[in-house]
């Protein structure tokens, strides 16, 4: 009889060991599935990054270039044709 219960028992523990071995097989494949996914989204992450930084780098430069026509312009009206063109004229004195 306890034959009969060892081996019901190694059964089990067999059938078992084999289902917990092919757990942690999928487990493994699924772990390097969602490892793959990190990396794809860290490489995006960087990209927008520096796109961020290359975006920001234009915008700051395009302000400086505002500021620097907006200066200009405080000491000079600036007349505009029926063109594109753009005629720059200087401010009379009020003494003039």
């Amino acid at each position: 009889m306890n034959n009969i219960q060892n081996e019901n028992g190694n059964k089990r523990y067999r059938k078992k060991y084999k289902y917990m071995k092919m757990r942690i097989k999928s487990l493994i494949i699924e772990n390097a599935a969602l490892c793959d996914e990190v990396a794809k989204i860290q490489e995006s992450i960087l990209i927008v990054k520096d796109e961020r930084k290359f975006l920001l780098h234009k915008i700051l430069e395009y302000e400086k270039d505002v500021e620097i026509f907006q200066t200009y312009c405080r000491n000079e009206s600036v007349v505009t044709t029926n063109g594109p063109k753009v005629k720059i004229k200087k401010r009379q004195s009020l003494d003039d």
